[in-house]
């Protein structure tokens, strides 16, 4: 399949066009797709029609769609570069802030160190013992791959041989060298990490304990000399493991970062890569499962044999804690210049509710005891992951994650399945559940696990019930406390992607005379960091709320009404949302209308304002609310066909006195209301 770039040729640089022409080979998917979204990110180009054009291009190289669209969002987390023009080469550019002009000669972007050359050192004796001794555990398994000739005469590693280090060595010892092992003169190669017994793939790795630095050419394509190479490893000050002479170009890095997970081992992978930045690192080595030169094979350079060697173990920091604590950047984003900054337009990011809530905020969901705050928290995660409406504001669908510290399994199933029924929804798929209660602990303990289970960043909006459950030790009234919880939600919703929604009480006594924002209990702080506030205030009449929304990146929404349906709120305009229950007082029963003298309002308006929520389908002989009305008119003493109860229908549900209602897809009566709190 060819694709081709449509409309972007203006913006892209020649590779980038040749990538989405022709793809990428295995072994270099996951970076030339890296690189392509890094260059429709710099170029202005909107995430969105990133991943239309691109995870295309990716899937039909062989990668998954969610693997892709998590490679292109990485790159477009990341600061726009200046955009490469197009048939420019990337080095010819100049450097943001300068007054080069673009196609001058541009000096390479500098490494955060300074290199110095150095000359090579004497291979270290048994090399590959000495590899396996530093680098490996006894029991752990490791795997060699000799190389051979393709069809083409290309030469390429076999999948090769997995061993522990205890039958490596037994065999090396036997045979009297790595190279006695085996025969080939082309080339042998090991992988940087310990493997499952017989694997060869990233998943297959044990334990992420290395990582490959290798730079042999400049961004200009010219040669490094070995000894710059060397240099530059020694001068990083990096915990090195081993480095190898290649036996040709290259030097060989094995850099030890002993990450815990794939996460942070890619965390650990972009911070060397930083480090390193203008020395033009081989950016197919960022995998864990890459294959090194292995000391003492030997390989045939230009019809010459020449043997691989370890030059070096153990150099640089003790440790990946101890160097990054004193020389890796600080995690904070680059300060930018201004021109720079305005220079890359920001696309806004999805609004996952409309008009109320974006992509990767936080929003809060305020109100008092048994207001049915978790009933509207599984109302708002349904209509998301369906893509339907959420309180008259329409939804973005995608996928949702419920974490729930609070209800038993069977009380949530519970709640979830009435809410579903009542949204006319039948498929589940579009969201995941889990169920925390009896597992809550301080969030800062919480949240770096909820981000390794949810590394895959497949999720758009993460609610987390209650918020309370959270709190470990730390007091609510105090501003430090909450100020340092909400920014364990804050990093939760910027490394997820996820929008964040969380409920909280109110403190005690009647809120009435305060504003939205301070009715909230606990510190202040949570009515002031959260992107999005939204309060539930009783209102003068039974099961209804006031609706009051503070937003900082959207246009403020008027207050309105809610009402309480069964087992969902749904929204009353016509309600009036300035009577909020005084102290003191009770709930007032709703008005009772009144209607237009004769009309069928006025005859018919007691029997149908109660209704239950019933379905309406055509033809009207078929439709169940059509065979409610006649027999509810029927019980009155008048006859009622079709015909008539249609006329009915058309009188009750007219604007003028909306006495039948249609919400989430069924039609019921406008006083109709269930019970159910929490």
């Amino acid at each position: 399949m060819r694709y081709k770039s449509v409309g972007l040729s203006p913006v892209l640089p020649r590779r980038t066009l040749e990538y989405l022409e022709n793809g990428a080979q295995p072994g270099t998917r996951n970076a030339e797709l890296f690189d392509a979204a890094c260059q429709f990110r710099d170029a202005g180009i909107s995430v969105e029609e990133a991943e239309t054009r691109l995870i295309a291009r990716a899937v039909a190289d062989g990668l998954g769609e969610a693997e892709s669209r998590t490679a292109i969002r990485s790159a477009f987390a990341h600061t726009p570069r200046q955009p490469v023009q197009p048939g420019v080469s990337p080095v010819s550019l100049p450097r943001a802030g300068s007054n080069q002009m673009p196609g001058q000669p541009a000096q390479s972007r500098a490494p955060r160190f300074t290199p110095e050359p150095m000359p090579l050192p004497e291979p270290v004796g048994s090399g590959f013992l000495q590899l396996l001794d530093v680098c490996f555990r006894p029991d752990e398994f490791v795997a060699i791959a000799p190389a051979t000739e393709d069809g083409e005469g290309k030469i390429i590693p076999k999948r090769g041989v997995t061993l522990t280090v205890k039958q490596w060595r037994k065999r090396v010892e036997s045979k009297g060298g790595i190279d006695k092992c085996f025969t080939t003169q082309l080339g042998l190669f090991v992988r940087i990490n310990p493997m499952r017994d017989g694997g060869a793939k990233n998943d297959d790795v044990t334990a992420y304990r290395h990582v490959l630095v290798e730079f042999d050419q400049n961004d200009k394509g010219e040669r490094i000399p070995k000894e710059v190479q060397f240099g530059s490893i020694i001068s990083s000050g990096l915990p090195v493991a081993a480095v190898i002479d290649s036996g040709n170009k290259s030097i060989h890095a094995w850099v030890r970062v002993d990450a815990p997970d794939a996460g942070e081992y890619k965390r650990r992978v972009d911070i060397i890569w930083d480090w390193f930045e203008g020395l033009n690192l081989d950016k197919q080595n960022k995998n864990p499962s890459r294959l090194s030169r292995c000391p003492q094979g030997w390989r045939t350079v230009e019809d010459e044999p020449r043997q691989q060697q370890l030059l070096a173990v153990n150099v640089g920091a003790e440790s990946w804690m101890e160097w990054e604590s004193s020389n890796a950047p600080d995690g904070l984003p680059k300060i930018v210049a201004g021109a720079e900054f305005m220079a890359t337009p920001r696309p806004e990011p999805p609004q996952i509710i409309g008009s109320v809530l974006h992509q990767g905020c936080k929003m809060i969901i305020g109100g008092a005891s048994k207001a049915r705050k978790s009933w509207t928290l599984i109302d708002m995660m349904l209509s998301v992951s369906s893509g339907g409406p959420w309180w008259g504001f329409s939804t973005q669908k995608g996928r949702a994650l419920y974490i729930n510290f609070e209800l038993p399994d069977f009380a949530f199933q519970h709640r979830l399945k009435a809410i579903a029924e009542a949204k006319g929804i039948t498929d589940y798929s579009g969201f995941d559940l889990w169920n925390l209660r009896g597992f809550a602990t301080d969030f800062s303990i919480l949240i770096p696990k909820i981000l390794t289970r949810i590394k895959d960043g497949r999720y758009t909006l993460i609610i987390l019930d209650p918020i309370y459950k959270g709190l470990g030790k730390r007091d609510e009234n105090k501003a430090g406390d909450i100020a340092s919880l909400c920014n364990e939600i804050e990093l939760l919703a910027v490394q997820s992607g996820a929008a964040v929604v969380f409920g909280a009480h109110y403190s005690k006594g009647n809120q009435a005379g305060k504003e939205a924002i301070d009715r909230i209990g606990g510190s202040g702080v949570f009515a002031r960091d959260p992107d999005v506030i939204l309060t539930m205030t009783p209102h003068e009449e039974r099961d209804a709320y006031v609706v009051d929304l503070t937003l900082r990146a959207l246009p403020q929404v008027d207050p309105f009404v809610v009402r309480w349906q069964s087992v969902t709120f749904a929204r009353d305009d016509s309600a009036d949302a300035s009577c909020i229950r005084k102290p003191g007082k009770s709930a007032k029963e709703p008005a009772q209308a009144t209607y237009r003298r004769g009309s069928y309002a006025d005859r018919y308006g007691a029997l149908f304002e109660r209704i239950e929520p019933i379905e309406h389908c055509a033809p009207d002989e078929q439709s169940p609310l059509m065979l409610k009305i006649a027999e509810s008119v029927e019980t009155v003493g008048e006859s009622c066909d079709f015909a008539k109860a249609r006329r009915i229908f058309d009188g009750l549900r007219h604007h003028t006195c909306g006495i039948l209602v249609f919400r989430q897809n069924l039609w019921q009566g406008c006083k109709y209301s269930g019970g159910g709190a929490s």
